[in-house]
């Protein structure tokens, strides 16, 4: 198989997005970005992850014959994080809870409105520019809390929810994945 050119490669998961209307949201996406790029909005890419204590398990140098045993917890605890990455600057703007529920959701939401950053100035003419906030269809996005949190904050924020199964939209699934290359599956277990 190595003559023919065929190597071993772990594959990758891919759905296609099933929402009749992907095109048109992935166009207005672009708009948003460009909005974002000209300063005219501030613009959030949000989601949540899965923090595990039992590592991920990656491929390592190993010698010949030998196989590396890597311990398990007793006790996978799990946490989970919320987070939001800012399209012009990167930054990130994250949190932890013991659920990934609609509180969770909305505590991000407060924390995202009360940073400095996204309020007006000290006697400024022109209030900050909008939060559009990107988010995908997760349920607790639409639940009765997180709905209220987003009316309390109407005048500034606003959420674009993006096409069903279409995580390659949204920018904050790759923070996600580099953290668990380089952190959750760096743990040193020799």
């Amino acid at each position: 198989m190595h003559e023919l050119n065929f190597r071993i490669v772990r594959p990758v998961l891919s759905v296609k997005s099933p929402d009749p209307d992907y095109r048109v949201k992935a166009a207005k996406l672009l708009e948003l970005q460009a909005q974002a790029a000209k300063g005219q909005i501030v613009l959030l890419y949000e989601d949540e992850v899965d923090l595990k204590h039992l590592p991920g398990v990656i491929g390592c140098w190993t010698e010949r014959g030998k196989q590396h045993k890597v311990p398990t917890p007793a006790d996978n605890q799990k946490r989970y994080g919320f987070g939001a990455v800012e399209y012009r600057t990167g930054r990130v703007i994250y949190s932890t809870s013991e659920h990934k529920n609609s509180a969770g959701f909305e505590a991000l939401l407060e924390q995202i409105v009360a940073t400095d950053r996204y309020q007006p100035a000290q006697g400024a003419e022109k209030p900050p520019p909008k939060i559009v906030l990107v988010i995908d269809n997760f349920k607790i996005h639409h639940s009765k809390l997180s709905l209220a949190a987003l009316e309390r904050h109407k005048d500034q924020l606003e959420m674009f929810r993006l096409p069903v199964y279409a995580p390659e939209l949204n920018l904050i699934e790759r923070v996600w994945k580099y953290m668990r290359r380089t952190v959750e599956a760096s743990v040193f277990h020799f």
